[in-house]
């Protein structure tokens, strides 16, 4: 693609690039990229203030790797198209989105503290139910399928929950090319914040809950509910689907705000003046049973999966797509037929044992406390629940105690262990979490933790391993290892003889 043709198709880049000499407006664009490392002859660098690093370190190395066109917020750079302070991640991402030109026609994104993985994965299925080839995109990757059975994740390059700029629109032109039509994506704090998203043609948006995370990035409660209000506010164009939780005090706040604007809202929950109403929620051992209202009928479904939350995730994808259009009965229908995500309530089971044992992801006050509550719930009177966990390091400190506290409440019996210490001392993390269950037992070393754990497990006993989920990895220091819950959580059935193996 020619500079010139790139720049004309958005006022951003014409207002900034447009007055540039011919010579280079005539250029051929052949690649776009923060990251010096990536540059090659015929590409445009932008230089952009990260964490870690300052891309205007890193100009020099740029120009003489052969990128034709810098651009950079310091003025005083030479070689270098100067842009407005704050600017640089906007027009990055606003490159890509041009450059990569494809992108599927159906894009729904959906944020919220919790339950984005699962909500995305839920979308997915259900587009693949009407026929349609889908994907989903977050934490876990990227899925393409067809079919419930052939569909595959394909790993992120830094398994962030919405992808670098870069990543993200290289795999939307990569799906759009592919034949995709409609794609889930997850749609983080951090993302909207840094602009991520700003370049993609979103037909719809969810907002499934907000409470306490990523104080450390946002400092406060607001500054973090402004960033993913941002997805409703300033991304989304008139007309654009949304299906907001509002029995979330902050998805209630979010409908007031934006109950104005040309949108076509649905909400939901189990408040009396949600669109698509919970009526009830019924715990088996392994199964929800949801009783839905909507336009004065009742639908009723039964979920393979448990947790009271899981519902809310399921309702939250049912009522975008009837937002988007789709036949309400038919997707109410569908949800019989949904999976859980990796490792958001996964269950691992022993045929010759008769406790279970939870696989999940919280890491949030608010996720633990309703993974407890759920399991509480459908839990024998005459079985314990213990709940194995730990926190992440160089993340928001403040959550650990309220973890510990949530724990020491709603749980039998508590292990606290190492998650990802990251750069953080393992054990100042683990007394941060004891402050708040000061009877919990200390095992440092995760893998020693869940073997122990899991032989305790007596009859009707539920053992919870919350925190890492799907993750197949431990950061330590500067050390990135193997680890796989579920996998060690197995393994030890088997040293048990509980399962075949």
């Amino acid at each position: 693609m020619i500079l010139s043709e790139l720049v004309s198709k958005n006022k951003i880049l014409t207002n900034i690039l447009g007055h540039l000499d011919h010579q280079i407006l005539n250029q051929e664009v052949k690649g776009i990229s923060s990251n010096s490392k990536d540059i090659k002859s015929g590409y445009i660098f932008v230089a952009i203030k990260g964490k870690n690093f300052d891309g205007e370190s890193f100009i020099k190395e740029a120009k003489s790797k052969g990128a034709f066109l810098i651009l950079a917020e310091n003025k005083n750079k030479k070689n270098c198209v100067s842009i407005t302070k704050g600017t640089s991640r906007l027009v990055y991402s606003t490159l890509l989105s041009i450059y990569y030109k494809n992108q599927p026609n159906v894009i729904i994104g959906v944020t919220g503290t919790n339950g984005k993985t699962s909500t995305v994965e839920f979308c997915r299925q259900i587009w693949v139910q009407a026929g349609w080839k889908a994907a989903s995109m977050g934490t876990l990757g990227t899925k393409v399928g067809t079919h419930q059975s052939d569909a595959v994740y394909n790993s992120s390059q830094n398994s962030l929950t919405t992808f670098e700029p870069n990543e993200l629109y290289k795999n939307l032109n990569f799906l759009a090319q592919n034949d995709v039509s409609h794609l889930a994506l997850e749609a983080s704090s951090h993302g909207l914040d840094q602009f991520r998203l700003d370049g993609i043609k979103f037909s719809g948006a969810i907002f499934t809950n907000l409470s306490r995370d990523h104080l450390d990035y946002h400092g406060n409660i607001q500054s973090y509910f402004s960033a993913k209000k941002k997805l409703f506010t300033d991304i989304l164009k008139k007309q654009s689907a949304v299906a907001i939780n509002i029995d979330n005090e902050f998805g209630k706040k979010l409908y007031e705000e934006i109950a104005s604007k040309n949108h076509l809202i649905l909400t939901f929950g189990e408040n009396e003046k949600a669109n698509i109403r919970i009526k009830s929620i019924t715990h088996n051992n392994q199964t929800l049973k949801i009783s839905i209202e909507f336009r004065n009928k009742i639908y009723d479904a039964t979920l393979g999966m448990i947790g009271k939350f899981q519902a809310y995730n399921v309702i939250a994808s049912a009522s975008i797509c009837i937002a988007l259009g789709m036949e309400p009965s038919f997707v109410f229908k569908s949800l019989s037929y949904l999976k859980p995500a990796r490792g958001r309530m996964e269950i691992v089971s022993g045929e010759n044992h008769n406790s279970t044992i939870i696989i999940d992801y919280a890491h949030t006050p608010e996720a633990l406390k309703s993974v407890l509550l759920s399991l509480k719930e459908i839990k024998k009177a005459n079985g314990k629940l213990i709940t194995l966990f730990g926190c992440g390091g160089d993340r928001d400190k403040g959550k650990r105690k309220l973890m510990g506290k949530i724990a020491h409440e709603y749980s039998d019996l508590i292990i606290v262990t190492d998650d990802n210490p990251r750069n953080e001392s393992p054990a100042g993390i683990r007394s941060d979490i004891l402050n708040g269950s000061p009877t919990a037992v200390e095992i440092p070393d995760r893998n020693k933790a869940i073997k122990h754990a899991v032989s305790l497990l007596k009859m009707n006993d539920f053992l919870l391993i919350a925190g890492k989920g799907h993750e197949t990895l431990q950061t330590v220091g500067l050390e990135t290892l193997p680890f796989d819950d579920y996998a060690v959580a197995k393994e030890a059935l088997k040293t048990m003889n509980l399962i075949e193996a």
